[in-house]
């Protein structure tokens, strides 16, 4: 039986399905759409992209990852991004005129000791 994985915002009632909870020992190590023919997450731009405006959208709000047992109702019937039903958002639309698809290398849209790169770290 699969179980699936969503990244919630309760503040603004977003989420993101994450697909299948691939699981080791009981806990999960990483979550996966599609068959194992597809690539990971990791190795997918547009799903990461999603994933990093996601974080800077909900930064400061109240955002959690659960297993869809742990959902309540009120969470399934939030607004889902790339989900398919009308109250939804697709990929497309939540990431059309994000800035963040600009920052980095030379990019003008970064501002200096805001972006968050603090350099090599030394220990």
């Amino acid at each position: 039986m699969s179980i699936y994985g969503y990244l919630n915002c309760h503040d603004c009632r977003q989420t993101l399905w994450l697909g299948k909870a691939l699981r080791r020992d009981c806990r999960p190590f990483a979550f996966h759409i599609g068959g194992p023919e597809l690539s990971p997450h990791w190795a997918r731009p547009q799903l990461n992209q999603v994933v990093w405006k996601f974080l800077a959208d909900h930064t400061g709000h109240r955002i959690d990852v659960r297993l869809e047992d742990q959902m309540t109702d009120a969470e399934h019937a939030c607004q889902e991004i790339g989900g398919d039903r009308d109250e939804d958002i697709s990929f497309e639309s939540y990431l059309a005129g994000w800035p963040g698809l600009t920052v980095g290398g030379d990019s003008p849209a970064a501002e200096p000791d805001v972006a968050g790169d603090r350099g090599p770290q030394s220990s």
